[in-house]
């Protein structure tokens, strides 16, 4: 059994841990409240997008080549893959979650995948894979500081590259907030579109009138509209890191008091063992000098 002294170290050492994981998960939720609010509101914009650009394309003629949800020539043209990830572990499975859901996709796709990295978690763990991922390329800047126009500029340049037929299909892989507790891998494919998907079935179309056609104004809208999409994955995943970092650190908490029960129960039979022995030693002494 363990020492009195060495037991009361671990005990002393395990309440340093656990004041530092209280800390972190107060941090956590401080952040979660603050970004929680945007996601909510940036939510209901990209709804309200959507439902307009879904109402425009319903409305276009039914042999319209509309080029957004126009498929490309070459069937072999690569699938572009952004890949959203934390920075920073201490989260639970949220980061694996969304990297094994990306590599099932890679490995069921019979195309070419390149991936653009976001968040350090991911280009950390693809980066020892090179022999077997093809990462086009890494985002340097921390998720929680891409903004608006980084979004804007980034945006522009996949639209440019999927006009120029550098790949056929793009697909943005994310984690969904849901609750505090509840946030679920998730993707969407934003090249190329499928009008069926913005059909609106089951729900009240709206008619716009248009001037000077539905084809000019979403050749407006609808990069706005990509702008939206992506920065909305960007920010469930913020919101879900800081929603899994709250509660992998609660649990880390709970854990840590637990395990300062039980030590401390340890802690008093050892020492009752210890007193228990030296009364022993005392009554036999004073007997053998009786």
């Amino acid at each position: 059994m363990q020492s009195t002294r060495e037991i009361k170290e671990r005990i002393r050492g395990i309440s340093s841990i656990k004041q530092i994981t209280r800390a972190m998960e107060m941090v956590a939720a401080s952040r979660l409240k603050k970004v929680e609010s945007r996601v909510h509101a940036s939510r209901t914009f990209a709804e309200k997008l959507h439902q307009m650009v879904s109402d425009l394309i319903s409305s276009l003629p039914q042999e319209s080549a509309y080029r957004w949800f126009a498929k490309k020539e070459s069937v072999n043209s690569p699938v572009k893959v952004i890949l959203i990830t934390a920075d920073k572990g201490l989260c639970g499975a949220y980061n694996n979650n969304i990297i094994q859901k990306t590599v099932r996709f890679i490995k069921e796709n019979n195309r070419q995948v390149k991936l653009i990295l976001i968040g350090k978690k991911a280009n950390l763990y693809f980066s020892k894979r090179r022999d077997v991922y093809s990462i086009e390329e890494s985002i340097p800047e921390s998720v929680e500081k891409l903004g608006l126009d980084w979004v804007k500029s980034f945006a522009a340049k996949l639209i440019r590259d999927y006009n120029n037929l550098e790949y056929g299909e793009l697909h943005v892989f994310f984690t969904k907030f849901h609750t505090v507790m509840q946030s679920f891998p998730a993707s969407i494919r934003l090249f190329p579109i499928e009008k069926e998907g913005f059909g609106g079935e089951g729900r009240e179309k709206r008619e716009y009138i248009v001037e000077p056609s539905v084809e000019d104004i979403l050749n407006n809208i609808f990069p706005k509209y990509i702008e939206t999409q992506i920065y909305q994955c960007i920010l469930e995943s913020l919101t879900s890191e800081f929603a899994a970092r709250r509660v992998a650190m609660i649990a880390a908490t709970e854990n840590a008091g637990d395990m300062i029960d039980n030590l401390t129960s340890i802690y008093n039979k050892a020492r009752q063992e210890a007193i228990t022995k030296e009364l022993l030693e005392i009554v036999s002494g004073a007997e053998a000098l009786a």
